[in-house]
């Protein structure tokens, strides 16, 4: 992507939950890690970052650490950048798949409004599955499926995609309505006062 082209999706997607759900939906649908962390790092570049960590409940170094695009972010750090930038996940079955039901309870359990709501509720949705054969077809342990999906640790958004690749949904992302939020603070420094204190 061109310096030029990505100054212009930044413009886009500032303050604009709409065009976030639909370049996130975009670059989420083939559940590629790589292009995930680049997506998610640009929208929140694209965002005033003092204000994007205040909301989401970070501090802006860690918000910074977390999508700067070299480490796989914790599934609740990007559910509390999506509520931050007022968008939801939900997911859908990949087309031509069968996978509707799971796609509707991933949702569901993706939804809870505390992560570690949606953690626990997304491990519910992994042990009701046949976790032997889940195992296999994401080619790691069973232990570590449930190690992974447990309830107890909060997994990585590669892990996650990869298990949506298993089971043959994907991620979209949707805009909600803002939540009253304290109000912006005035960009610069305050002015300075003249004269010496008494």
């Amino acid at each position: 992507m061109l310096a030029g082209d990505e100054a212009n999706l930044t413009d886009w997607l500032r303050d604009n939950p709409a065009a976030i759900a639909a370049y996130l939906t975009e670059n989420l649908h083939e559940n590629d890690l790589s292009r995930a962390q680049a997506a998610l790092r640009l929208v929140v570049t694209a965002q005033n970052v003092q204000i994007l960590a205040r909301d989401a409940g970070l501090r802006r170094d860690a918000l910074y650490r977390t999508f700067g695009g070299r480490i796989d972010p914790q599934i609740s750090r990007v559910l509390k950048l999506f509520e931050a930038v007022n968008v939801r996940p939900d997911v859908v079955p990949v087309s031509g798949a069968d996978g509707a039901q799971v796609a509707t309870h991933l949702s569901q359990a993706l939804a809870c409004t505390d992560p570690a709501d949606a953690i626990r509720a997304l491990s519910a949705v992994v042990k009701s599955l046949n976790v032997t054969a889940l195992a296999l077809e994401l080619g790691i342990m069973r232990t570590t499926v449930y190690k992974t999906f447990g309830g107890s640790v909060d997994p990585q958004l590669g892990r996650v995609l990869n298990l949506f690749r298993a089971l043959q949904v994907k991620f979209t992302v949707v805009p909600v309505p803002a939540k009253v939020r304290p109000p912006r603070p005035k960009l610069g420094r305050p002015p300075k006062r003249l004269g010496r204190p008494q």
